[in-house]
């Protein structure tokens, strides 16, 4: 069997600091820190750790009997995972401090020492006191139950894609085993990469995402080679062409996590097969983990379409992460995902003493503001009212309102909310772009301008920040809708078949940022 070995480069890295490389051989050490963790998230166990060791560079090392996992990755030295263990948790940690600080100073990032990856039930175990906690990002968990019947209004585009694969392919499912599939599931996992290269090839991040790719792609060759040693269990699916030659189309992996969940780990699928990602889904939940209540599909890294997906299929619950950073390092984001997401480092809190901007009120004059922990039960009741699927819940709610990259906005009329827009932000090698996450205006409202405010201010808002372009998807056949983008300088750019829905196609659209400001004035007082 292929064994895929550890970067000699990084090993050397990781020695000089006095790190050990990560191998099989250290799952009998490892493996019981993890188990102690009361209430674990999907990164806390051995294979996680194996299996992104080369991608992410990890080196180990036990300080004060604790577990300590350490990350070379993008140049700097980090906690990738808080240090694990029984009791002297904060003394652990700040050995572990002096060693990032030492490391990153001799590497002149002197700002970049954090601990990632920290649970709710991890970070009440530290004391906090020199340390800035920021959110970054969750765990989505859901009912497996639902997974595998995806029963329910909520879940029927995803019943009908399941059921449109069935009807339109002749496949089977089968057990992974390295032995007989390895090399099936090498090829349909390089042909997945190269033909997200290509699609991505006149993205301004490709360079980026390109890395991204080839570091997720390596993490899944060592756990497509060492899957029995680390107690994954996989399964793939094969699909008949016309002439009834099978190839395999889609692959997946998962593990048990703590007491009540199976993590599911890896998903490769052709993309070109319609259906297929909802039926490898739901089938693996019910031949493999159905003894679970709850199935474990980890985070979205940031992006803001894997969130919409996960969203998508409505989980109970969303575990929650945190990152820690000591209180007088210059804050920068990166993460447990294959690449380095940076954000821009603007809080919150000062999006909010930004002079508010609009287009020349409407005849209804509408206040908007940056929306405060306060308003998002109004927001989430206000998306559950106007959105039969795809609402965005409180807790993801919260979770953008508590990043940098990511704009809420409310438009208040009578002090009650009566309209939200949210914005995300990604930062690419040329800059940054917008993206319109969601847009929601009371219907008792509708046709007051209220819509118009809101998207206003937010593209005042992007403008602000130094958004180049815009982006946004917007059912064909709502033309009311395409009617005000067009008006604030959007145009079509494409169409994404079946987005919001069999036979519900969205148009993809985009703002030219440096013509639309000359449109923009100040807010009446």
């Amino acid at each position: 069997m292929l064994e895929v070995t550890v970067n000699s480069m990084a090993t050397d890295t990781l020695a000089a600091a006095g790190l050990a490389p990560v191998n099989l051989s250290d799952r009998a050490v490892m493996a019981p820190y993890f188990d102690a963790v009361a209430q674990p998230l999907s990164d806390y166990t051995f294979s996680q750790v194996f299996t992104w060791r080369n991608s992410l560079r990890l080196g180990w090392r036990i300080i004060r009997n604790h577990l300590c996992i350490f990350a070379n990755g993008s140049g700097d030295l980090t906690l990738l995972l808080p240090p694990m263990g029984d009791t002297g948790g904060d003394a652990a940690l700040s050995e572990a401090r002096q060693l990032m600080d030492a490391y990153n100073a001799d590497h002149d990032v002197p700002d970049r020492t954090r601990v990632e990856y920290v649970s709710e039930w991890m970070l009440s175990r530290f004391d906090r006191s020199n340390f800035d906690v920021q959110p970054m990002g969750g765990d989505y968990v859901y009912d497996v139950t639902r997974m595998i019947d995806l029963a329910g209004g909520d879940l029927k585009s995803k019943r009908q894609e399941k059921n449109r694969f069935s009807r339109n392919y002749v496949a089977r499912v089968e057990t992974y085993d390295a032995n007989r599939h390895l090399n099936d599931c090498l090829r349909l996992l390089h042909a997945w990469r190269d033909r997200q290269d290509t699609k991505h090839a006149g993205d301004t991040s490709s360079g980026t995402a390109a890395v991204k790719r080839h570091k997720e792609a390596l993490a899944t060759e060592v756990a497509l080679c060492h899957a029995k040693e680390l107690g994954l269990g996989g399964m793939l699916v094969w699909v008949a062409d016309e002439t009834g030659v099978e190839s395999v189309k889609g692959f997946t992996f998962g593990e048990l996590l703590g007491g009540d969940q199976s993590s599911i780990v890896i998903e490769k699928t052709d993309l070109e097969i319609k259906g297929l990602s909802q039926f490898i889904f739901s089938e693996f939940c019910r031949l493999h983990w159905a003894h679970r209540p709850l199935v474990n599909a980890g985070d979205d890294w940031g992006l803001e379409s894997l969130a919409w997906t996960k969203n998508s299929y409505r989980p109970v619950t969303i575990l929650p992460k945190y990152a820690m950073r000591p209180k007088a390092a210059v804050q920068s984001t990166t993460g447990w995902s294959p690449e380095a997401i940076a954000t821009p480092a603007v809080a919150v809190e000062e999006q909010a003493a930004a002079p508010a901007m609009s287009i020349v009120p409407d005849e209804q004059p509408i206040h908007v503001r940056v929306a405060q922990p306060t308003d998002l039960e109004a927001i989430a009741n206000l998306e559950s009212r106007c959105f039969d699927t795809y609402s965005l819940s409180r807790r993801r709610l919260q979770y953008l309102a508590a990043r940098s990259s990511a704009v809420v906005l409310v438009a208040e009329n009578d002090g009650q909310v009566v309209g939200e827009a949210v914005g995300l932000l990604r930062h690419h090698k040329k800059g940054l772009t917008g993206r319109i996450y969601s847009l929601v205006v009371d219907p008792a409202m509708r046709g007051r301008g209220v819509g118009r405010q809101l998207m206003a201010d937010l593209l005042v808002t992007f403008a602000q920040r130094g958004v180049g372009r815009v982006y946004l998807e917007v059912e064909r056949t709502n033309a009311g809708a395409v009617a005000l983008y067009e008006k604030l300088g959007f145009r079509s750019i494409g169409t994404i078949g079946d987005y919001y829905g069999d036979g519900r196609d969205a148009l993809h659209m985009m703002c030219e940022m440096g013509v639309n400001p000359r449109l923009l004035k100040p807010l009446a007082a």
